[in-house]
């Protein structure tokens, strides 16, 4: 099991290149412009297509810049349309039919996608009801999924659909515990924050400063690599270490201090995957390197320093680390993936997979109630003095361009953040201009089919309060 992170449908476009020739008569029917919006769950894409004689299909991503994606092969067969996208490894089958598109779009997972003649695409978000949450967890498959969300008024909602585990009776409640995955990221660069402002630790320690004595044999170049560049995934280091490295370090661990050097030493030792500032890697591997940094400096493992320095001062009373509940009882929702057959088996906890090893905590093994999390997102949507505006406005800006902070991606004026261990899927979100935090979770590691419900869960949740 590895941290999985969300795949993104990138739209930028670098370079132009030749499409490949038609079989077959196009029809005129298809050129010209359309118009479509691809519902990712936790928003839409407006995409316009522009079909030309070649024929060619020219995609561009309105929400995301609106520069040209030229296709690498585009074929039209009477009714038909098939095209291809490299630059972004994208695809689309569709078919026209009433005046319309109507299709498949392929990136890694496979959504629907339509296109029509007429620009304004509809982005509009129904807000969330119970009967709606049951709908998208039934359609999903996933045993159970719950969503909540908190207005700056204090409207507050919270709904939950299905069973703690498959085959089980227990069914899931709204106070349940969720593996948050990698939105544990989040939470480790607010302990850095609050490490900083307390005077133990600064923004631009080095690597080698805090690390140099115990990696003695790094890499030159991430030597002068500091928390903003490990935070923002802008350091250099690869994503992860292969995944038999990874395994030989135990599950649990009442002191995982010695096991994140020992991790830190086998990346910080390696080739850098790309050049330190101009290169983004999403790492898993970067926030461990962050995590031994502040076990070196503070002198307590990261869960301690995390429960003490965020956890308690915000309340988050139902926060912790690894699979939630207690083996044997089926107290608190299992986390599922699919076995070879294809169907969902569970991960209680007492197995011997509920988890990644604990030498990943701060990339990715916190759990919490959703109550938890919108404490949590709370303190970040509204600025609380938890911590003061200069360390909020670190926390929320990307430091080396793009649209990655420390531990949050924006979205628009929005943050937002997802996470999954393999077994779960989580995301969560805090929106100043509205004045909304939300969250939602299911306990099913099948990304691609948790990302849209979980997504429209998340989104349908802050519609209701905001």
């Amino acid at each position: 099991m590895a941290l999985a992170r969300r795949s993104v449908l990138a739209m930028g476009a670098a370079f132009t290149f030749g499409a490949a020739g038609a079989f077959g008569a196009p029809p005129s029917g298809f050129f010209g412009e359309w118009f479509g919006a691809l519902d990712l769950g936790s928003r839409k894409l407006r995409l316009k297509l522009e079909v030309s004689e070649g024929p060619r299909a020219t995609l561009y991503s309105l929400d995301q810049g609106g520069s040209p994606i030229p296709s690498g092969e585009t074929r039209i067969d009477g009714d038909r349309i098939v095209a291809t996208w490299p630059v972004i490894s994208a695809r689309y089958e569709g078919q026209l039919t009433g005046g319309k598109i109507v299709g498949q779009f392929t990136q890694g997972g496979t959504l629907p996608l339509a296109f029509v003649r007429e620009q304004g695409a509809s982005t509009a978000v129904e807000p969330l009801t119970q009967a709606g949450l049951a709908k998208l967890r039934a359609d999903s498959g996933a045993p159970a999924l719950a969503a909540a969300a908190l207005s700056r008024g204090g409207r507050r909602i919270g709904f939950v659909d299905g069973r703690r585990a498959v085959n089980r009776g227990e069914a899931a409640t709204i106070g349940d515990k969720w593996h948050v995955g990698s939105n544990t990221k989040s939470m480790t660069a607010t302990l850095v924050a609050r490490a900083v402002e307390a005077g133990a630790i600064s923004w631009n320690d080095t690597v080698g400063q805090v690390l140099g004595s115990a990696v003695a044999d790094m890499k030159p170049e991430f030597r002068d690599v500091t928390y903003r560049h490990l935070l923002s995934h802008r350091s250099g280091l690869a994503a992860n270490i292969d995944i038999g490295e990874l395994l030989k370090f135990p599950r649990e661990s009442a002191d995982a201090r010695g096991e994140r050097v020992t991790y830190a030493r086998m990346v910080l030792t390696r080739a850098p995957a790309g050049r330190k500032e101009a290169h983004f890697e999403y790492s898993n591997a970067g926030y461990v390197v962050a995590g031994a940094m502040l076990e070196a400096r503070l002198g307590a493992p990261w869960e301690k320093l995390i429960h003490d320095h965020v956890f308690a001062p915000l309340n988050m009373t139902g926060a912790g680390f690894g699979a939630p509940g207690t083996a044997g009882a089926f107290d608190q929702p299992v986390g599922h993936a699919a076995n070879a057959a294809g169907a969902l088996e569970p991960f209680p906890p007492g197995g011997p997979i509920t988890d990644n090893p604990a030498v990943l905590g701060p990339a990715g093994r916190v759990h919490a109630t959703l109550d938890d999390v919108l404490k949590y997102l709370s303190a970040h949507c509204f600025r609380a003095s938890f911590l003061k505006p200069a360390s909020w406005q670190m926390l929320h800006t990307p430091p080396f361009g793009g649209d990655y902070c420390l531990g949050l991606e924006r979205r628009g004026n929005a943050l937002w953040h997802n996470g999954s261990n393999t077994l779960w899927y989580c995301e969560m979100q805090a929106d100043p201009t509205r004045g909304v935090v939300s969250a939602a979770a299911a306990n099913d590691g099948r990304i691609g089919n948790m990302s849209v419900p979980v997504g429209k869960a998340l989104t349908g949740a802050a519609e209701a309060v905001a």
